[in-house]
């Protein structure tokens, strides 16, 4: 799973990164982003990359209502070209998500300690997601109340991270990790011209040569905590 990213970084950088045009949503930096909250995601639009900002967490056109989204924060590799939720994503509304790192958790005698992943470099990476678009389904099985008038609708964008088997680092901790896109690719992933086959094969293990990791705060197990130590090393 890949439940809880790094995105500290300012628009400006992760615009620069992605070679972005347009005007850019000015979300808050999070260096403990997690579902459900709002992230700056990259797709593509006429020919050009551009950022928005998605909620993390895919919900379905057909969904009820958003509380499904929780679910789907990841999005199994192997079968991403088969389950309902992502079908249609992966084959027309593929994105890429900008982060310093991500988060997995080793078990301890003493509960579940944090492991932070990022680039022995320090620059920015982007993870394979899938996006959609969700609108308030209309209500018809109960009467309006007289005097309130109409609910209005809420749409929502939403994301979702695509998730593969670890690395040699990786695999220490986890037995699965997310999909980490060459920047070569980032424009085959992006591409609405781009084949089944041909992003199936981009789904493989990043190499693990340029990444790291280490130990953060248990602090950070809470999804409210937003503080520079999310990301510093702590001495076992």
């Amino acid at each position: 799973m890949c439940c809880r990213v790094a995105q500290g970084s300012g628009r400006d950088k992760i615009k620069k990164k992605m070679k972005a045009r347009g005007d850019t949503p000015t979300i808050t930096p999070r260096l403990n982003l997690a579902p459900t909250q709002d992230a700056l995601v990259a797709v593509q639009a006429s020919g050009d990359v551009r950022l928005e900002a998605m909620r993390w967490g895919l919900i379905p056109p057909w969904a009820r209502d958003k509380s499904i989204g929780a679910k789907l924060a990841n999005a199994r590799a192997e079968t991403i070209d088969e389950k309902p939720s992502f079908r249609q994503p992966f084959r027309r509304r593929r994105c890429l998500l900008p982060v310093d790192g991500y988060y997995e958790w080793e078990s301890w005698p003493s509960g579940k300690q944090p492991v932070y992943y990022s680039m022995r470099d320090g620059d920015l990476f982007c993870l394979a997601g899938l996006w959609e678009t969700w609108t308030t389904p209309e209500q018809t099985d109960e009467p309006e109340l007289p005097g309130l008038g109409q609910s209005q609708a809420e749409t929502l964008c939403t994301f979702t991270v695509v998730t593969t088997t670890p690395n040699r680092l990786a695999k220490r901790v986890h037995d699965r990790m997310p999909v980490i896109v060459h920047p070569a690719d980032y424009g085959n992933w992006l591409s609405p011209e781009s084949k089944a086959a041909d992003l199936k094969r981009l789904l493989w293990p990043f190499d693990d040569e340029p990444m790291q990791e280490h130990h953060v705060t248990p602090l950070m197990n809470n999804p409210r905590f937003e503080a520079p130590a999310c990301i510093e090393p702590i001495i076992n």
